[in-house]
């Protein structure tokens, strides 16, 4: 007998009826794990997990999917600023119902994905890009993004160009500022500030001794872009002052900056690069 909870999880946390009943789940069995509270029943044909992402429910109740910046977010793609639910509908569907102050709606571009056995409850990396990119009026919070989505290979480079090529001109000015290589929106963001400043800047280099830094500046200055997730807890913090000590002792300098500095105040850090590279590379000891 096939474990509905498994099979959903499968799926991401939701599926339909349908789906369901192709992978040997009878319509009775599915109406008994409702009824127990096993999983939610969220239309006449979706149900999830009782864990199953908070947005994905919402927006399936919406009678729409997951889009845009939600979709990104729950692909694991960076996005600055959390702006609200999107929901993906299409144009042509009915009963639209309303929605709250932190929730909106973009229109879908393949109608085909949410129907029968292959219906899936977000948009496609592609799709998703699509409806955000057009929203994001600075470049270079666009340019992190599609760093983070590339970074992660959940999209083709391909992929990238055809989408940039519909994109506003802002965003095409971006295909020769990205970089895979970068493994945080942070990071893209002081990477791009750096190289508008004319300095050269490397992503995740390996310094022998050290280990992989965020970005090497000119050669020898280390800046590393913490994110609460890696940085947090003693642990974190014994193995970040024992990589201090290393570059040190290798001759570079260093300087880390937070999430709050690099997200509320970027040109603050750019002074901070700044001062640091006049006072010049010191002698390894």
């Amino acid at each position: 007998m096939r474990d509905l909870g498994f099979d959903l999880r499968r799926l991401g946390g939701f599926a339909t009826r349908t789906q369901l009943r192709a992978m040997g789940h009878s319509a009775r069995g599915i109406r008994s794990a409702v009824d127990d509270r096993r999983c939610l029943a969220l239309t006449r044909s979706w149900v999830s997990n009782t864990d199953a992402n908070p947005e994905g429910v919402r927006a399936l109740r919406l009678r729409g999917m997951l889009g845009g910046e939600s979709a990104l977010r729950s692909y694991g793609i960076w996005v600055s600023h959390d702006t609200g639910l999107c929901v993906a509908t299409t144009r042509t569907a009915s009963r639209r119902l309303p929605l709250n102050g932190r929730e909106y709606r973009v229109w879908r571009e393949f109608e085909e994905s949410g129907h029968g056995e292959h219906a899936t409850w977000r948009v496609g990396v592609v799709e998703a890009l699509a409806q955000f990119l057009p929203r994001i009026t600075d470049a270079s919070h666009a340019a992190a993004t599609l760093d983070s989505a590339l970074h992660l290979g959940l999209v083709s480079p391909a992929e990238l160009t055809q989408l940039i090529q519909r994109m506003p001109r802002r965003i095409r000015r971006l295909r020769n500022r990205l970089d895979a290589a970068a493994e945080s929106g942070l990071e893209t963001l002081l990477r791009l500030a750096i190289v508008k400043e004319g300095w050269r800047v490397e992503s995740q280099v390996s310094l022998a001794g050290v280990g992989r830094v965020d970005l090497l500046v000119d050669g020898w200055l280390v800046i590393e872009a913490d994110g609460s997730k890696w940085h947090d807890g003693h642990e974190a913090t014994v193995r970040d002052r024992g990589r201090n000590t290393a570059l040190v002792l290798r001759g570079y300098r260093w300087h880390r900056f937070g999430h709050g500095q690099i997200m509320d105040d970027l040109g603050e850090c750019v002074e901070v690069i700044r001062a640091l590279l006049a006072s010049g590379r010191p002698m390894p000891h």
